[in-house]
């Protein structure tokens, strides 16, 4: 009787044990289940952190870009008024200076004195004056163009090639009319001289 009193009693010791060991054992499971999805949930909040600097940064540095971006604009734009209004400026100086070697070759002709060549040669520094403001026309519509251009250095690039063209252009009309200048006063010289030599000759 005791022996089967001590063996039903290690029999049942095994069971608790047994069943002890299982509770133990889904617990175990249950913790190491619990740790790893706050884990996972804590990686999910360092990404979500990390992608909300990684926004704000990228916002910082377009922010940034836009008003370097719209300095550039501003500089491009005063540098393409004070071009336009310097060769504006120029493009009237050799206007006038047309005009002038105009009333010239007309009080000459008047005086009796053959200017045609004189007049032909003007007019043909008068068609490059006329050159240069058609080549300033173009760069003025290409400048203001460079501010709303997808590519502006590009087409800064392109607006400043074109002022070179205008001032090659001023220039060649300036070159002219000195050629006509220099001409008449060559012209009047030996006249001049001619008369001198007449009345030396009469006395």
């Amino acid at each position: 009787m005791a022996k089967k009193v001590i063996c039903f009693l290690a029999f049942m010791g095994l069971v608790i044990g047994s069943g002890a060991q299982a509770v133990y054992n889904d617990n175990t499971q249950a913790g190491e289940a619990n740790l790893r999805g706050k884990v996972v949930e804590l990686k999910d909040k360092i990404q979500e952190k990390r992608d909300g600097l990684k926004g704000k940064a990228q916002e910082k540095a377009q922010e940034v870009r836009m008003k370097l971006e719209a300095k550039r604009a501003e500089k491009v734009a005063a540098f393409s008024s004070q071009m336009a209004q310097r060769f504006d400026a120029a493009i009237a100086r050799l206007d006038s200076v047309a005009s002038r070697i105009a009333n010239r070759l007309d009080k000459l002709a008047k005086d009796g004195q053959d200017v045609s060549k004189f007049k032909t040669a003007l007019d043909a520094a008068k068609v490059k004056i006329e050159s240069a403001k058609t080549a300033l026309a173009d760069a003025k519509t290409s400048l203001s163009a460079v501010t709303s251009s997808e590519t502006p250095k590009t087409a800064f690039q392109d607006a400043k090639s074109k002022l070179d063209i205008v001032k090659t252009a001023i220039r060649e009309a300036h070159t002219a009319l000195v050629d006509v200048v220099n001409s008449i006063k060559g012209s009047s010289g030996s006249t001049g001289k001619s008369g001198s030599s007449d009345n030396n000759q009469q006395k």
